[in-house]
């Protein structure tokens, strides 16, 4: 079986102390695909042998945790889109960061 703890990529803190429990009884299986991740959070894996599947009773120590990244994707769109005229040749544009960056946001395009 393993095990995984999520943490808040921004603040570093434990953001859910639920741990994920994906049991394996296939022990020549020596991997797994965890999928339905958020993007750029970081995760912390890992693993345990048992000798009783169905209570478990018999768990080994756990290996050290792993910690890993999950990759940046596209972020959401802006929120709060606000425009002024501030004369009759220029416009005031401002906005909020997207509530989803899914990253680190480098720039803003305004057209």
């Amino acid at each position: 079986s393993f095990c995984f703890v999520v943490v808040d990529a921004a603040e570093g803190r434990v953001e859910r102390s639920t741990v994920m429990l994906l049991q394996l009884t296939n022990v020549s299986v020596t991997s797994a695909d965890i999928t339905g991740l958020r993007k750029f959070t970081i995760y912390k894996v890992s693993v345990r042998a048992a000798n009783e599947v169905i209570t478990g009773s018999l768990e080994g120590p756990a290996s050290n945790f792993v910690e890993i990244q999950t990759l940046q994707d596209v972020p959401s769109a802006p929120v709060s889109l606000s425009i002024a005229a501030v004369d009759d040749t220029s416009l005031h544009v401002t906005w909020l960061p997207p509530l989803a960056p899914n990253g680190i946001v480098q720039f803003y395009q305004v057209f």
